[in-house]
């Protein structure tokens, strides 16, 4: 997740609500965190501007400035600016910013056959590992899904994927590619065979997608669907940093409307206590995947109510998971 400088300069109302009710400085931390924001470090400041906040916020933490901006612009001014801490900064400033991939051949029979080899390698040692008990439900339903298909899924953990695979027959998962960010996946210059682009393509399944592209960053996973092949994408576009589900990107709307494939959603449970986002640190537990009823679309529908319908399926067993805990995405729950 990026970090953030959020700098404040307060009106004379902020001054005057800190002086008469110190607790008004939490309050400011309350409104990031609705903006999925955690706020890593808090100072008070000495200058031009009264208080300095550092935030691990979601990439589109910037696209929102300005509505945050004017939720805090009763009390104070606000700048906020991207940072990058300074080990990776020197990483980056000594390595290639050119990119490599996609690859097409990674749908050829070879790869396939390569995947399905370094399958346990890749993701079931990670899940044997970390995972004391994977639950899995609803992996039948993938059975009359004849058509290349889009799997999504809340995206809580860097272990999510290690979750979900299992979820997914052979005949979806052998032919399944994931989309990753360019600029952390597929850089030039790689000297581990593990991060290089060759290597995501071949055994992870990945693809590049680089940021802010626009319209273009589908034109592969189109192609892809063409061929046969299948998507998994998470519509959140990041890991959710709050206690409700992000909102969800029309990029699998798009998808699925413009090459007619059905959305098989996936809801995960149990993965944010594994590796809460921000942190490095493991703790082996419980986790479950849960495949809900696949998603068609009738011709004609748009993509913003084809995204409200992707959204409701996981918000209607999350809101149930936030009520009552992560039984509750069971399909045979009850209260």
């Amino acid at each position: 997740m990026p970090h953030y400088v959020l700098l404040m300069r307060y009106h004379s109302e902020g001054l005057k609500a800190a002086r008469d009710d110190p607790r008004f400085l939490i309050g400011i931390q309350d409104a990031m965190e609705r903006w999925e924001a955690k706020v890593l470090a808090s100072y008070n400041t000495m200058g031009i501007w009264d208080h300095c906040l550092i935030v691990d916020a979601p990439d589109n933490f910037k696209a929102y400035r300005a509505a945050l901006a004017q939720e805090m612009s009763v009390t104070a001014e606000t700048e906020i600016l991207p940072a990058i801490d300074l080990p990776l900064f020197q990483r980056l400033m000594s390595q290639s910013v050119e990119t490599d991939g996609p690859h097409e051949w990674q749908i050829r029979w070879w790869a396939r056959v390569a995947r399905l080899v370094m399958y346990d390698y890749q993701f079931g040692r990670w899940a044997r590992k970390n995972f004391t008990e994977h639950v899995i439900t609803g992996k039948e339903k993938f059975d009359d899904i004849s058509t290349p298909c889009i799997v999504i899924s809340n995206h809580a953990s860097h272990f999510d994927q290690y979750c979900l695979m299992k979820a997914i027959p052979w005949r979806i998962r052998s032919n399944l590619f994931f989309g990753a960010a360019a600029d952390r996946w597929f850089l030039k210059g790689r000297k581990e065979i593990t991060l290089r682009a060759w290597y995501a393509s071949l055994v992870g399944g990945l693809y590049p997608i680089h940021r802010g592209g626009g319209s273009n960053t589908l034109d592969y996973p189109k192609w892809l669907l063409d061929q046969g092949a299948n998507l998994m994408l998470f519509p959140e576009g990041t890991r959710s940093r709050g206690r409700n589900l992000s909102k969800f990107k029309h990029g699998v709307s798009l998808l699925a409307l413009d090459k007619k494939v059905p959305v098989v959603p996936i809801y995960m449970a149990g993965l944010r206590k594994i590796r809460p986002p921000g942190t490095k640190e493991v703790v082996p537990g419980p986790v479950a995947a849960h495949v809900l009823d696949p998603i068609y679309f009738e011709e004609g529908t748009e993509v913003p109510e084809a995204t409200a319908r992707i959204f409701k399926a996981m918000k209607t067993v999350h809101d149930r998971v936030l009520e009552h805990g992560n039984e509750a995405a069971h399909p045979n729950w009850q209260s």
